[in-house]
């Protein structure tokens, strides 16, 4: 019966390739040829089906015992090759993959060092929206409509301006959030005829061109207190102690110079310079790196505080520009740059 023959030759093929197959892959190989649906042991029921009854009962046993015998030698050649993955030699003398530990960004290490010198004076930090109204980021900040201080904030409108104080905006500075403050002062939302003390640190937007120490989007601190006989040497006062302390250098010159802002009165520029830095770095020179004053009257008006018994001093910094200075950095796009090199410099380790 040449069909016997068959189901001997398959069978001892069949064991033949179990047991040399060295991985799952092969042992799956050798299970599509025999016990696939066009394998071998199928096609050979297709002969057995039309052999004569009488030959039936010789070769229905046998063919049973060829397919028993495969599926062993199956199971057997799984069994083998999964214990060989999971008892994979390790070599121990191989050395380990090489760790990369990770690290805050520079900004995010610098601002909680701002706002713990800002918290052990006295201030809390908060924040507000990005998506700001143009009432709270120019009108109530004594910049209205038309007023030449907006053509320098080179905003990015999310509604036309024409809509007036409840047009969106992405907010031009953290100033903002003064007004915001300033109103839950005046409507008594916050506890009635008591001193405030706060600081803001977040991202502002900028529709500007971007160059060594510009972005069309930067971190800014804003610091401002409203309290009884507040004067300019509160504002220097706090100036110094925040820088002395996120500096972390001796070699930094500041000076003060009068400058204009619609929103304090009177308004001083803030200028920062490292002589002993390379000539090539933009704050080897005079470097402007915040603007403050007095809280103008009529921002506190506009924010029902009575000006003739309350005052107050405001200030705004790019955190990006001190960080340059602080760590030595000569473009203010690595900030906010997509090459980990930058980063990895700050990595523990």
């Amino acid at each position: 019966m040449a069909l016997a023959d068959d189901l001997d030759l398959a069978r001892a093929e069949a064991e033949a390739g179990f047991a040399a197959a060295a991985d799952a892959a092969a042992v799956e190989t050798v299970r599509i040829a025999f016990l696939g649906r066009q394998g071998r042991l199928k096609a050979l029921q297709d002969t057995f089906r039309s052999a004569p009854p009488e030959d039936k009962r010789v070769l229905g046993p046998k063919l049973n015992a060829s397919k028993a015998a495969i599926e062993a030698a199956l199971q057997a050649a799984q069994t083998r090759v999964s214990a060989v993955e999971i008892d994979a030699p390790i070599d121990l003398t191989e050395p380990k993959p090489r760790q990369r530990p990770g690290s805050l960004h520079p900004l995010s290490v610098l601002a909680h060092e701002i706002e713990d010198v800002f918290r052990s004076m006295g201030f809390a930090v908060i924040d507000g929206p990005h998506i700001e109204l143009d009432d709270y980021n120019f009108t109530r900040l004594n910049i209205p409509e038309n007023h030449p201080a907006r053509d320098a904030q080179d905003t990015f409108w999310l509604d036309h301006p024409q809509h007036g104080a409840n047009s969106r905006l992405l907010r031009t500075h953290t100033s903002s959030v003064q007004s915001r403050i300033y109103q839950l002062a005046g409507s008594g939302q916050l506890p009635k005829d008591q001193p405030f003390r706060y600081v803001v640190v977040g991202k502002v937007f900028r529709y500007e061109a971007i160059d060594a120490t510009h972005d069309n989007t930067f971190t800014q601190v804003e610091g401002f207190v409203v309290d009884r006989e507040i004067t300019v040497a509160h504002l220097v006062g706090a100036i110094r102690t925040m820088l002395g302390a996120a500096l972390k250098r001796d070699d930094v010159e500041v000076r003060l110079r009068p400058a204009f802002y619609p929103f304090v009165e009177p308004g001083f520029d803030v200028d920062v310079r490292a002589p002993g830095a390379d000539p090539s770095v933009r704050y080897h020179r005079w470097m402007e790196l915040m603007g403050c004053g007095l809280i103008h009257p009529d921002v506190l008006a506009a924010g029902g505080i009575d000006p003739t018994q309350w005052s107050g001093f405001a200030f705004g910094m790019g955190l990006e520009r001190l960080a340059m200075i602080r760590h030595g950095i000569a473009d203010i796009r690595v900030m906010n740059g997509a090459d980990l090199r930058s980063l990895r410099q700050f990595a523990a380790g």
